[in-house]
């Protein structure tokens, strides 16, 4: 795994070459997914180890990183165009190091750097003058929300406690401890309630950027949970309750203003904060269905989320706009990516062979292991999710063309490539699961 960080750090150093850079990339992330053994646990050195969770997240990284380099065409022809692949690089090594590390200190390290690119790629490459808001808010959030877990680190190294995840072991008495631990995690989930910077990073970032957002940062905080939940004694329970109820009515909630939306990209970024609100309560029931679910969400999440703001960005670069009152009737002009919008609208929904369908129903069978009134909350947050995903779609592509706005054609080979990237392998490897299986 070493070897993959130091090839990604030598590869930041490649100037003006966009199309050496793009081969070298898909080079790497090709013998990363190839080179995977049966039982996917490599104890690679002291300070490092690799598991399916890990090697799972790895890979999506890769492969959400490359997509995204490959559909920011329109960079290519930006002068900074360099500084562009060195933040999308050093975004890579931060997600490679936060997966891979065993050490809490470490970890940490690679968990909040990620922050500094994502920052930059929304300051350098945005759209609107409100980018800077926006990027400011994003660090106020998620640096505050993460500072009390640095105190953590530090008072463990003072107690004597190890900073490895096999030698960790956290006392149940401690309350603020616990708070502190889920704070850091949970605003970078986001968990509602502290995802309005989510909202604000989707809308100004470019289209690598909010690839990159919605497609593998999300997932540190459920990376983190999965990784250090198992470790406390005995977690307070009417804390923990009390984070899941509000996790789940705040995705029942979100998923409501989603159907009130009309700019694309919020729309997609609110079903974001839906989906992982289903993740945070699969993960604090701390049962095997759960972490798995979880995973499987994460991951198919990841990839479809990532489809969908590169379809919502193919529209803005035909339209000027993204609001649905303005691009709208797509069918008449773009049948083919029509298609392509329906495919990846209905996996976001959860329709087989999905790999989204697979973690919902892990997930929806924990919570209701946990508590048959949890019943209520899900039935309601997945009708909606349905709903607004159908809102999405028929607003989009149906509905009378604008004629003012300049003529388009039906899509181009490279984009229809990047849309095929993200969809199959959300179905193709819920079948090979159950072929390994």
């Amino acid at each position: 795994m070493l070897s993959f960080i130091l090839s990604c750090g030598s590869m930041m150093v490649v100037r003006e070459m966009w199309g050496e850079f793009l081969v070298m990339m898909m080079l790497l992330t090709g013998i990363f997914l190839m080179n995977s053994s049966d039982n996917l646990m490599w104890k690679i050195s002291f300070l490092g180890e690799m598991d399916y969770i890990s090697w799972s997240l790895t890979g999506l990284s890769f492969w959400v990183v490359m997509l995204s380099v490959l559909g920011s065409v329109m960079v290519k022809k930006n002068l900074l165009r360099y500084m562009f692949l060195m933040f999308n690089m050093a975004l890579l090594i931060s997600f490679l190091v936060s997966f891979y590390v065993s050490d809490f200190m470490f970890f940490y390290l690679g968990f909040e750097s990620c922050l500094v690119p994502i920052f930059f790629l929304i300051l350098g490459w945005g759209y609107q003058p409100e980018r800077i808001e926006a990027g400011v808010y994003m660090l106020m959030y998620t640096v505050f929300g993460s500072l009390p877990l640095f105190f953590l680190i530090l008072w463990m190294k003072k107690s004597g406690s190890s900073y490895m995840y096999w030698q960790m072991f956290m006392s149940g008495s401690s309350f603020f401890f616990y708070v502190f631990l889920m704070g850091a995690f949970l605003v970078k989930f986001p968990m509602y309630g502290v995802h309005l910077w989510l909202l604000k990073a989707h809308v100004e970032a470019p289209v690598a950027g909010s690839m990159l957002l919605a497609g593998v940062m999300l997932k540190l905080g459920g990376y983190g949970m999965i990784r250090f939940l198992p470790f406390w004694e005995s977690s307070p329970e009417k804390v923990k309750d009390v984070i899941m109820i509000l996790s789940l009515w705040g995705g029942f909630m979100v998923s409501l203003t989603c159907l009130r939306q009309m700019d694309m990209k919020l729309l997609i970024a609110s079903s974001s904060v839906v989906h992982m609100s289903m993740c945070i309560g699969g993960l604090l029931v701390m049962s095997e269905w759960g972490m798995k679910g979880s995973v499987f969400l994460m991951v198919g999440h990841g990839l479809c989320s990532s489809g969908l703001f590169f379809l919502a960005n193919i529209v803005y670069l035909r339209t000027g706009s993204r609001s649905m009152t303005v691009s709208k009737g797509f069918l008449n002009v773009m049948p083919s990516m029509s298609l392509v919008w329906f495919l990846l609208v209905v996996c976001n929904m959860g329709s087989p062979p999905s790999l989204n369908l697979l973690g919902e129903i892990l997930i929806i069978s924990t919570l209701v292991n946990w508590s048959y009134l949890s019943v209520i909350l899900i039935a309601f947050l997945s009708f909606f999710g349905a709903c607004y995903s159908i809102y999405l779609f028929s607003l989009s592509q149906h509905g009378k063309y604008v004629k003012v706005i300049s003529g388009s054609d039906s899509g181009k080979s490279l984009e229809y490539l990047i849309c095929m990237g993200h969809w199959l392998p959300l179905n193709m490897i819920i079948l090979s699961i159950f072929c390994l299986g």
